[in-house]
């Protein structure tokens, strides 16, 4: 085995300042340059201070006034990423961006970059419809006089899809192009550079444009978890196109791809969080945001969907009311007029409805629904008595009621009823309980039109009911309104009603 002797050899101690000198004289010239070019340097923290001071006066003084030399410029993008009080004093406009273009056109790579950065975190936090235009269109301008030779990946990237992503509707652009392509929506945050962006504005708002493809594609009527999403204040209030927020996209995919079924619990539910009732005056601030831009056809299917629900939480409290009250006549009475309002619902005859609940029925629901799941109903003055109105095929007026109330048909509505006037918020018990009939009477001068029956055990109150229907054109199929046992004993009884 081969043998290597040590070689001897002793450094001598090391002298601090004499052997370090040149190092350290390195480091201090490094650290000057660095300081010079970099947000480190005395003149460029000096012009961020004097652009933040201009941006957040309340004067008459312009920012751009502040902005006279391209550290400035670059100061200005600095501060856009990097000072939430120098963006809430800040206005991106064209007069702003044509002033940073005439101090330095093209932009530095570090500036464009800084610019593009704070597009994609702030965006509409920033700037509005028309800003956002000008911004992407300056943005797409400086990209296309950049020598991409020179620029980085994503420059370059950014510089190839600019008309796709800089708009004020790139987020919907960017889900399009996703789904036109196949692509998952990682997929596409990665293939347009855009990952570094994960909790910025713009890429929130793709994530949001790609709930509704996904709502686009699940199921009809699906409890999805994507619901959950869609319901959040800052979801469905998000822009969307021009006067429209994401919210009314949201409802309009809900409701259009309901049509002609009846609506599931959840989506309904979805709807009401979002946009809440459209049966309230037009004049409400609900109705102006949301339901008076989606359109009379979608209102009339919401409506109608709603006296589905209005009727099933009726229901509910009327059963609900003869257990606690123990009413025996009521408990009996129930699953008759239950059948038959239900059978008029299937039916496809129930064209609008109105709730009118009594404290206790407000308290029922409230232990059993969240609020803004819950239908546009007016009060009862009355800490037992609930009521609801529903419109029969246009051409019948019923009210029914708790409580030993008479079934109420009318061939049109005394103008003095209230029923339909939404800004009515409370009404009394004795005005649909007595006065709707008294107000008929007074206004038309004849009863000829009003029906008021009292329930009871032997079908003489839906004979009657049926025979005011027919009498005003409306047809029923009498054997959905009535229970099997009850149809086969009413036949006996009245007859077959032809039409």
């Amino acid at each position: 085995m081969l043998k290597i002797n040590s070689i001897p050899f002793e450094l001598g101690d090391w002298n601090t300042d004499a052997d370090f000198r040149k190092i350290h004289s390195a480091e201090k010239k490094l650290k000057s340059i660095g300081n010079k070019a970099g947000v480190g340097s005395d003149k460029f923290v000096s012009a961020c201070r004097r652009i933040q001071h201009s941006a957040m006066s309340r004067s008459s003084y312009k920012i751009e006034e502040s902005i006279v030399s391209t550290m400035d410029v670059r100061a200005f993008t600095y501060l856009l990423n990097n000072s939430k009080e120098f963006i809430a004093g800040v206005k991106i406009d064209r007069e702003l961006l044509d002033h940073l273009s005439s101090i330095r056109s093209p932009l530095s790579r570090l500036t464009l970059i800084q610019l593009i950065r704070s597009f994609f975190v702030h965006f509409d936090t920033i700037a509005k419809q028309k800003q956002l235009q000008d911004w992407s269109d300056f943005i797409k301008l400086e990209l296309s006089r950049f020598d991409q030779s020179k620029g980085t990946s994503d420059l370059k990237n950014y510089a190839l899809n600019a008309n796709l992503i800089f708009s004020p509707y790139g987020p919907a652009r960017i889900i399009e192009k996703a789904t036109a392509d196949g692509i998952d929506f990682d997929g596409i945050v990665k293939k347009l550079s855009l990952n570094g962006f994960a909790d910025g504005r713009f890429l929130t708002l793709c994530r949001y444009q790609y709930y509704l493809k996904t709502l686009a594609k699940i199921p009809v009527g699906e409890n999805n978890t994507i619901l959950t999403e869609v319901c959040k204040r800052s979801v469905f209030n998000a822009p969307y196109q021009q006067d429209k927020q994401l919210g009314h996209a949201i409802i309009e995919i809900l409701i259009d791809r309901s049509e002609g079924a009846q609506i599931s619990q959840e989506w309904q539910n979805a709807i009401l969080t979002i946009a809440g009732d459209p049966r309230v005056p037009k004049s409400h601030s609900n109705y102006q945001q949301w339901w008076a831009l989606l359109g009379e056809k979608r209102i009339s299917l919401m409506r109608g969907w709603l006296s589905r629900f209005d009727l099933k939480l009726f229901l509910k409290i009327l059963e609900q009311s003869a257990k606690d009250s123990h009413n025996e006549a009521m408990k009996r009475m129930f699953t008759p007029r239950k059948v038959f309002m239900e059978g008029l619902e299937s039916q496809g005859l129930v064209v609008e409805s109105r709730l009118f609940l009594s404290s206790y029925a407000e308290r029922y629901l409230y232990r059993h629904y969240r609020k803004d799941e819950l239908p546009n109903f007016a009060r009862v003055s009355s800490s037992e008595t609930s009521m609801i109105y529903l419109n029969i095929a246009g051409k019948v007026h019923m009210v029914e009621g708790s409580h030993s109330f008479t079934l109420k048909l009318l061939d049109k509505l005394p103008s003095k009823s209230q029923i339909n006037d939404y800004s009515l918020k409370e009404v009394k018990d004795v005005a649909l309980r007595t006065y709707i009939g008294m107000n008929y009477r007074r206004e038309f001068e004849n009863d000829s039109g009003l029906a008021e029956l009292r329930h009871d055990q032997h079908l003489n109150w839906q004979n009657k009911a049926v025979v005011f229907l027919k009498l005003h054109s409306v047809k029923v199929n009498i054997s959905s309104l009535l229970q099997q046992a009850d149809y086969r004993i009413y036949k006996r009884k009245f007859g077959v009603h032809t039409w």
